[in-house]
């Protein structure tokens, strides 16, 4: 079959615009007679054997896939949902790590449900794998991709052999893009040394260094050891493969470590001349007296500011209740600069949350947005935007009455 026009009418349905391509067909939107959005796959007249084969294999194998067979012919299959777009095309550059990895996750739980059958994927590069209208990934059908280019396994591309841990292997490097946000360099080491990640979490380089090695009995043997690693990645040293030769250097909680500030150019005093009065950060709340905090809460030194007047934490507690600690996967979905975090149990609830060394290398700026967003994604979870955030003994933000307040930085800085 010759490649479909944009607005004929192919099995009942009106086709739109070419949106997915892969070797041997070519995927399109369409309008059912319902006025159903659906997914028209056509497989081209010229195909090898193999790519008609892989034709068939997204009817077998539409559960594993994530897809609904609407419609099955010789040439066209109709299937929900629709692709949008691609996976190469999301927006990672505007998207902040936890929701990058959500993303990746949503592949790799696609890849559980065909290793559960005992049936590797294929080359998993992001340009092969569809998106739905809310950006949710799912696939066509297993080994739609080519065997060539930087998600290929080094097995597969030289000999053609392909197994469950190729998949590993090519979902390793399909996390390297959606951490870096471009495709992978060419690697021909036996163990990849991954230092232009170096500025990435420690627990990720690790993790994508032991699911890219070149030996697959040096890999991980099971996905399921892989995804368990990825739960724990910021626990750097027990996830992973170290290399002997690359120092782990991203390992605190920042998303990238930031580069150096550039040191200023020093002025000669004579030359200098007064300048006015300079705006003032409002200064960090800190405590100078010890709290005496319920075991849960000994590790947060918190000062809180309302209204100007500063309440200890055992004050709240005693008036509103008990706090209870979130999930370190609730954390960090906050923000990867959390290293810990409580709610209050009253209602509406209050957050309490405790950020590493890492803020203080923030911009006044950065802190702002970072708040911002972290006390938006609070309100989305619990209905709520109050809260506090702390380092130490020093309050660096807060969010009372909508309004967010981000305080300098614990050493007095001006930014």
């Amino acid at each position: 079959m010759q490649e479909t026009a944009t607005n004929a009418f192919v099995a009942g349905v009106l086709v739109g615009k070419p949106i997915f391509r892969a070797p041997g067909i070519v995927v399109h939107g369409g309008l059912d007679g319902d006025d159903r959005e659906v997914a028209v796959i056509v497989r081209q007249a010229v195909t090898t054997d193999g790519q008609k084969l892989n034709f068939e294999n997204i009817v077998r194998y539409a559960d594993a896939s994530g897809i609904q067979i609407v419609k099955e012919e010789e040439y066209v299959i109709l299937a929900t949902p629709e692709p949008k777009g691609i996976f190469r095309d999301l927006p990672w550059g505007s998207w902040r790590l936890e929701e990058r990895l959500r993303h990746f996750q949503g592949v790799a739980k696609i890849v559980q449900r065909f290793h559960a059958i005992e049936v590797p994927v294929g080359t998993l590069s992001p340009k092969y794998i569809a998106v739905d209208e809310k950006l949710e990934p799912f696939f066509l059908g297993p080994r739609i991709a080519p065997r060539s280019g930087a998600f290929v396994p080094p097995e597969t591309a030289s000999e053609r052999l392909i197994d469950l841990r190729s998949d590993v292997y090519s979902l390793g490097r399909l996390l390297h893009f959606v951490v870096a946000g471009e495709d992978p360099p060419r690697e021909a080491r036996d163990l990849p040394k991954l230092e232009e990640l170096g500025s990435h979490p420690a627990g990720l380089v690790r993790i994508i260094r032991k699911a890219t090695c070149r030996n697959p009995d040096d890999r991980y043997q099971f996905l399921d050891d892989f995804l368990a690693d990825l739960s724990r990645y910021r626990e750097h040293t027990d996830v992973g493969m170290a290399h002997p030769d690359v120092e782990d250097r991203n390992t605190g909680i920042l998303s990238v470590v930031p580069d150096a500030p550039e040191k200023p150019e020093s002025l000669d005093p004579a030359d200098s001349e007064p300048s006015e009065k300079p705006q003032q950060q409002a200064a960090p709340l800190v405590l100078w007296s010890p709290l005496k905090i319920q075991r849960a809460f000994q590790a947060f030194g918190l000062a809180l500011a309302f209204a100007g007047v500063a309440f200890l934490v055992t004050d709240y507690l005693d008036a509103h209740g008990s706090l209870k600690p979130l999930t370190p996967q609730d954390s960090n979905e906050l923000s990867s600069f959390i290293s810990e975090a409580s709610l209050s149990e009253s209602q509406p609830p209050v957050l309490f949350a405790h950020v590493d060394d890492s803020w203080e290398l923030l911009s006044t700026e950065s802190r702002q947005e970072e708040a911002e967003a972290l006390f938006s994604m609070a309100k989305a979870h619990w209905g709520t935007r109050d809260g506090f955030i702390h380092r130490g003994k020093a309050l660096v933000a807060q969010c009372w009455g909508d309004e967010v307040t981000v305080y300098g930085s614990l050493h007095g800085d001006s930014e």
